[in-house]
């Protein structure tokens, strides 16, 4: 298995990763459930599902918190968007952590980790049923032994609303499963 300083800036095209079937509830409370699963693990990082999905009825409580029309979102291009922006964080063990708005305006930086959007519902309209929303997070480099903790702050919450974790180990054990499908081109930080 690749070491730990090998990463790669989006899911790599030359591998076929390996599953991690696993489910994590991260919300669930005011008509919100969020999750993360399954894992998909490569030799130089892995990818997250993460689902939210909004209960529709008139009296949800999310509907108190939700900006006016952006009900989800993880785009943050202007100030006033960063109160109503929706934010994913990963720690691992050792005290590295990544931040979904940090990664956005920075380049990475060797030995940090890096956390991106890798595709799927990335804005979600309060208008438009139904209210669920799919995305992928790309996550590299692989997390030394320990915990993996995902968590996902709502809009406008200066804390994380909701957290759950698992071991690296399941994850370590995946990538070094994952197969090359050609040679990987040489790559180093963007």
């Amino acid at each position: 298995m690749p070491g730990s300083e090998e990463w790669a800036a989006a899911p790599p095209t030359w591998a076929l990763p390996v599953t991690v079937a696993t489910t994590l509830v991260l919300v669930r409370q005011g008509g919100v459930l969020v999750s993360v699963g399954p894992v998909c693990a490569y030799p130089v990082g892995f990818e997250f599902y993460l689902t939210f999905g909004f209960d529709p009825g008139p009296d949800a409580e999310w509907r108190a918190w939700a900006p006016r029309d952006r009900l989800l979102g993880f785009h943050v291009r202007g100030t006033a968007e960063q109160e109503s922006a929706t934010r994913v964080a990963i720690g691992f063990a050792g005290g590295l952590a990544a931040d979904s708005a940090a990664c956005m305006h920075r380049p990475a930086r060797p030995g940090e980790p890096l956390l991106r959007f890798s595709g799927g519902d990335s804005v979600i309209h309060q208008s438009v049923p139904p209210l669920r929303a799919e995305s992928r997070w790309w996550v590299s480099l692989l997390p030394p032994p320990g915990p993996v903790e995902f968590g996902v702050f709502l809009p406008g919450a200066a804390g994380p609303a909701g957290t759950a974790s698992m071991d690296a180990g399941a994850i370590l054990a995946a990538a070094g499963r994952s197969r090359a499908l050609w040679p990987a081109p040489e790559a180093g930080p963007p």
